[in-house]
């Protein structure tokens, strides 16, 4: 059970880590993109590795982790190149952001459907934030806007609402024993 606690509270940091770096695009969008995609290579690794480390764990109702494998092996791969070549990549990070938030949006509308068929209440949160990301990470794939400042605030706010779903989606579907046991007498 400590695996799973270690799992949901690295889960939480990185999400806490995706606000910060969401809000930072939003107030400095005009913030060198080359700084912006070595920070975000080095995050989306962290990020990968958390939800492989979390894939593993032993998670009650297995919902929060079920996709992790794929996910943070993508992750880490995309946050290697991102990284190790930022310059080259300038252009593509919104895109390759906008595909890795499509994919999560997908992938949490799945464990939103799965945790209504465990009862869990909160399943609609979920499921509104999963399409609410999703729908930005399409933004940011479709490249609407013109401006470097626009498409860095876009990403910032996409940044956001991923790291809001990701927090409601591990405490809201990850039971520890703790929570375990204190549901068992309600």
């Amino acid at each position: 059970m400590e695996l799973i606690k270690r799992a949901k509270d690295a889960y939480i940091a990185v999400s806490v880590l995706m606000l910060l770096i969401g809000s930072c695009l939003i107030i400095w969008p005009k913030t060198s993109l080359a700084v912006f995609c070595t920070v975000a290579g080095i995050a989306m690794v962290v990020f990968g590795v958390v939800k492989l480390f979390g894939y593993f764990s032993k998670d009650l109702y297995r919902l929060a982790f079920q996709f992790d494998l794929a996910l943070g092996i993508l992750s880490v791969l995309f946050g290697l190149v991102i990284a190790i070549h930022p310059y080259n990549l300038i252009a593509c990070v919104p895109v390759i952001m906008g595909i890795f938030v499509m994919l999560d949006g997908v992938f949490k509308i799945q464990t939103a459907l799965d945790a209504r068929q465990f009862g869990l209440k909160a399943w609609w949160m979920v499921m509104l934030l999963a399409v609410v990301s999703g729908g930005f990470g399409l933004l940011l794939v479709l490249n609407p806007f013109e401006g470097a400042a626009a498409m860095m605030i876009l990403l910032g706010v996409t940044i956001v609402a991923d790291g809001i779903q990701n927090l409601l989606v591990v405490l809201y579907t990850v039971q520890t024993t703790r929570r375990r046991k204190r549901n068992e007498y309600d």
